[in-house]
């Protein structure tokens, strides 16, 4: 039984298929009133979309890029800076992304038998984090995790900040695994007594397992293909804990 387990957010927790930014973009402009100006903001959502990351990646890893390491730009370049409008984005976001099938059953099970849960993220700013946070509470979540790690900082399930120990650390360097492995030694859990659940074949699996800890690799909402993962699953009830 491992004493620790770090959970990726984006297509292992969450599952961002189910809601369409497009849409999501066009009922923001019906509720404010300015309809003619839905299309012209879809297309800008696109073209942010697709400004980022590599030049032949898939629109959905696009997507995950802005979200990660540009959710800035969602409210300066495709909203316009209004507030009103990026607070319908935030809410209708939250409630359009689903967890993925299974995943509260999962938290449930490690919960009772006292293995702490926390999301890792490559989100790096605190507006992503707090996305996070949002989506944990809109869908009954905040009581199953313990904390929230990412690059801007260790935070709350409620969003509030708790450290400062791992701003501008991230799973693309490494540099997030190393630091767990000091955070986590703290307290006395080895790296080896210690799992990270995710998607991706090198942030999640290959640089985690590169420093001691348990690596599986969750392709129930998207198989991003092979790895080094210690164990591979694609429904959570498959998860081995």
């Amino acid at each position: 039984m491992v004493k620790w387990i770090g959970l990726d957010y984006g297509e292992t927790v969450m599952n961002p298929f189910t809601l369409h930014q497009s849409e999501l973009i066009r009922s923001i402009y019906r509720r404010l009133g300015k309809e003619g100006e839905a299309e012209e903001r879809v297309q800008m959502w696109y073209a942010l979309r697709d400004s980022v990351g590599a030049k032949f990646a898939e629109p959905n890893l696009r997507a995950r890029e802005v979200k990660q390491y540009a959710r800035g730009r969602i409210y300066s370049d495709v909203l316009g800076g209004v507030r009103e409008a990026a607070r319908l984005y935030d809410g209708g976001e939250a409630k359009g992304f689903t967890p993925a099938r299974g995943v509260k059953e999962a938290l449930m099970r490690l919960k009772r038998d006292g293995v702490p849960a926390v999301i890792v993220s490559e989100s790096s700013s605190t507006t992503a984090a707090m996305a996070i946070s949002r989506f944990l509470r809109v869908h009954g979540l905040r009581g199953l995790f313990r904390e929230v790690i990412t690059p801007a900082g260790r935070f709350g399930v409620g969003g509030e900040l708790l450290g400062a120990e791992f701003e501008g650390k991230t799973k693309r360097d490494g540099t997030m695994y190393d630091q767990l492995r000091e955070y986590l030694s703290i307290g006395g859990v080895r790296s080896e007594d210690a799992a990270m659940v995710g998607d991706d074949p090198v942030l999640d699996i290959a640089n985690s397992k590169q420093r001691g800890f348990v690596a599986v690799q969750y392709t129930g909402v998207v198989d991003r293909g092979a790895s080094v993962a210690d164990y591979v699953i694609d429904d959570w009830s498959k998860l081995p804990w």
